[in-house]
């Protein structure tokens, strides 16, 4: 049997709840450098929306968990914010 990708495993016991999301991440590269490519393959297999190169947003609570556990998968650090009222469209 083939291995799952990497994100259904992550979301596998995730509750969905629908909304919007941001998540907000960094990587310390140190004397590594870059990120991982696997990280970025694994986050195009997601419905987000890039806003910045470390700022996603996500249109549900499962989502937004899965990108987060993404990054502490990879190293990174994380933290993810629920969007109640947007100011300026």
């Amino acid at each position: 049997m083939p291995r799952q990708p990497l994100v259904k495993e992550l979301s596998a016991s995730i509750h969905d709840k629908p909304g919007e999301y941001l998540v907000i991440y960094d990587f310390e590269l140190g004397g590594q450098g870059k990120i991982p490519t696997r990280f970025y393959l694994n986050l195009k297999r997601l419905n987000v929306k890039t806003l910045q190169k470390s700022v996603v947003m996500c249109s549900s609570l499962k989502t937004a968990v899965t990108v987060a556990n993404l990054v502490k998968h990879y190293g990174g650090k994380v933290q993810v914010y629920e969007i109640k009222r947007a100011i300026f469209i």
